[in-house]
């Protein structure tokens, strides 16, 4: 066993990459506990500000890790703010579609597989594994917040999953398959 996952073992993946996963683990279940069918007829769209918080938060910890850098802290301070806006992100997507519960868990396994299968044999990251990039990559930073903004825009037009097929009910009422 000794060996087989190396950067399960290391203390920056631990910080920057699963330390990250904390807030979108959190957001997901938090908010999915109160998905009653009274919050989804209510006036206010509840789906959609829970969407705007996961937003909000990536958007916070990327100015934290902003910060930082001008400060000086250039190591592992950008990696947890672009690692969290990436797990952001990606909750993001697959909560209207999958829903809370299953969401997380997810989310998770996407930290696993990288730690697994992302490294590269000379100590490069693959490009799907933004997780484990340098944390001074530019092109790991605007992938992660493309993520995160397509997420958003996902959240936000899409109505939330609501049992295991909710959502593609909805799609097929549309294409009235």
């Amino acid at each position: 066993m000794e060996g087989k996952i190396p950067a399960l073992r290391s203390i920056p993946f631990l910080l920057a990459g699963l330390i990250a996963l904390l807030p979108a683990v959190l957001w997901a279940n938090g908010t999915g506990r109160a998905a009653s069918p009274a919050e989804h007829t209510a006036v206010r769209p509840v789906p959609r500000w829970d969407a705007v918080l996961a937003v909000g938060l990536a958007g916070a910890a990327l100015a934290v890790s902003g910060l930082a850098y001008v400060v000086g802290f250039t190591g592992i301070a950008g990696a947890v703010g672009r690692n969290t806006a990436v797990y952001l992100g990606i909750a993001l997507l697959l909560t209207p579609v999958v829903g809370h519960r299953v969401a997380a868990p997810l989310t998770a396994a996407y930290s696993l597989v990288c730690a697994g299968v992302g490294g590269r044999a000379d100590g490069g990251a693959e490009p799907w594994a933004l997780v484990l990039h340098r944390p001074d990559s530019a092109p790991a930073l605007a992938a992660g917040v493309a993520v995160l903004a397509a997420g958003g825009a996902f959240a936000l037009a899409t109505p939330p999953a609501a049992g295991d097929v909710r959502w593609l009910r909805t799609v097929a009422a549309q294409f009235r398959l």
